[in-house]
């Protein structure tokens, strides 16, 4: 299995390398100058992905999916960018995987498996913060990753993918809307999406106000 995931990532790394950057490119460079990253990373759209996604780690790219771009907004992909130059500058692609590595050696163990589910969540609430940092707009950051959960399907393993880790307490927690325990239904994409939503009608009323 994780031989089979990276060698999928490792050939979508390759044909983004070999294709020629993306109308977004710029915007990457300006948000990389901001994060103090001393390169932006290749972006291109791709019909490859579902969700953006990064890859590689030497040179790495970014892919946008060509589907879900068109019913974001310009600053909303921007927030998605810097969601995964935020990935870059801490390394998680490396840190990523060797943490697959250490899930297959000790695959038996329970331990590792919990330690590292709360490592992954911990790793996109990061990244979630970097951006909004970056951006200022979380209401508006939220709204695009609701909608990019819309497009996502099984994504690989080894890629950092924005949409990674539990979509509907990461919006809670961008939102700062408290946490109820409850069970998870099939309408949870229903769930989020109000969420989303009310958060923004009462963002909205206030500045009215």
């Amino acid at each position: 299995r994780m031989a089979g995931g990276w060698w999928r990532v490792r050939r979508l790394h390759q044909l983004a390398l070999a294709t020629s950057s993306s109308r977004w490119q710029t915007s990457c460079r300006r948000l990389a100058y901001r994060l103090g990253l001393p390169a932006a990373a290749h972006v291109i759209e791709s019909a490859l992905v579902d969700v953006p996604t990064v890859v590689g780690w030497l040179r790495p790219a970014i892919l946008l999916p060509i589907a879900a771009l068109s019913s974001l907004t310009p600053s909303q992909v921007d927030a998605i960018l810097a969601h995964e130059l935020a990935h870059i500058r801490r390394h998680d692609y490396a840190i990523n995987v060797l943490q697959s590595l250490v899930e297959t050696l000790l695959f038996y163990h329970p331990a590792v498996w919990w330690v590292s589910e709360r490592v992954r969540i911990e790793r996109e609430h990061c990244c979630d913060d970097i951006a909004i940092a970056v951006c200022g707009d979380a209401v508006g950051y939220a709204e695009a990753l609701a909608e990019l959960e819309t497009w996502r399907s099984s994504p690989a393993s080894m890629a950092m993918a924005a949409t990674g880790g539990s979509l509907l307490d990461r919006v809670r927690r961008i939102l700062h809307v408290s946490t109820v325990e409850e069970p998870r239904s099939p309408s949870w994409a229903v769930t989020l999406i109000l969420t989303v939503l009310l958060t923004a009608g009462a963002g909205d009323r206030k500045s009215v106000v």
